[in-house]
């Protein structure tokens, strides 16, 4: 026959699903009977729940729950996979029963912007079974739908992150001094859209300053480039533009405008012969 929690024991379990607590508040919830009692009863909630989805097999099981730190009370139900649910009190301010229910809202993957499920309450004195079984039937349809885009979306995102990285890792190897502004390695951002140098200025240390100062800017998904050098010497441009030129990425060759230049206001427009033949221009064409 199991024996029940003494006030104490009830507490100290609590603690150990806590997430990342301060020691502030450590001393705080051994001290204030009124957050211990939130915390017990949060602890008791969120392991029932979690119990509950388990024993009916719901994703094939792999349910736990965390507390986050904080004084109006609150636990998250999370799935091994990633999926969970979040049960948190704001209505400590009302009186009666409304003060006495928790909005349960779904998780997505870090910047998803899509739709998403819309919240329930539910009561929190209702059984965790219930609960369970309440947020299965109104919450868990819509999220399993929106889940899936989310999910979608949030893999595509890791791909264009892991071609960014693979490209940024050519171009780093290709130009040893390339670094951050300020000295910053680029490898420290985890989205890696760009990689920055900034000439001779900012070179680490054991490292080659670059000639000129630029910036590569990836797109999203790595299958673009912008290049932007400046303090370039006009011979190295002019190398910089021939070897362009001998690739194919530019090529000039003279287009006949067919409509009148742009006149800007306050310019003096050149006069000419009435009968005088199209003009023509040199215009980069990309290949």
């Amino acid at each position: 026959m199991a024996h029940p929690q003494t006030p104490e024991s009830a507490l100290d379990q609590a603690l150990t699903a806590l997430v990342s607590p301060g020691e502030h508040f450590l001393q705080d919830a051994r001290r204030d009977a009124r957050l211990a009692q939130t915390l017990t009863h949060f602890d008791a909630l969120g392991r029932g729940v979690a119990a509950s989805l388990n024993a009916r097999g719901v994703e094939g099981g792999g349910w736990s729950h965390t507390i986050t730190p904080a004084y109006w009370g609150n636990v998250t139900v999370g799935h091994r996979d990633g999926m969970h649910f979040a049960f948190l009190h704001h209505g400590r301010t009302r009186k009666g029963a409304a003060g006495r229910r928790l909005r349960v809202e779904t998780g997505y993957p870090h910047g998803y912007s899509g739709w998403r499920a819309e919240p329930i309450t539910v009561s929190m004195d209702r059984d965790p079974d219930a609960i369970a079984a309440d947020v299965l039937r109104r919450l868990m349809p819509a999220y399993q739908d929106t889940l899936r885009d989310a999910l979608e979306a949030a893999g595509r995102r890791q791909a264009e992150r892991r071609a960014r990285a693979e490209l940024n890792e050519l171009i780093e190897q290709l130009v040893p001094g390339i670094h951050g502004i300020g000295g910053l390695d680029p490898r420290s951002a985890p989205d890696r859209d760009t990689s920055f140098w900034s000439g001779p200025d900012h070179v680490p240390e054991g490292q080659v300053a670059l000639p000129v100062a630029g910036r590569v800017t990836l797109k999203h998904d790595a299958s673009e480039v912008e290049v932007k050098l400046t303090n370039v010497p006009p011979a190295l441009a002019l190398d910089l533009l021939d070897y362009l030129r001998r690739h194919g990425v530019v090529a000039c060759r003279p287009h006949a405008l067919s409509s009148p230049a742009r006149v800007i206001a306050g310019e003096l427009a050149p006069r000419g012969p009435v009968d005088a033949q199209p003009d023509t221009r040199l215009l980069p064409t990309a290949a």
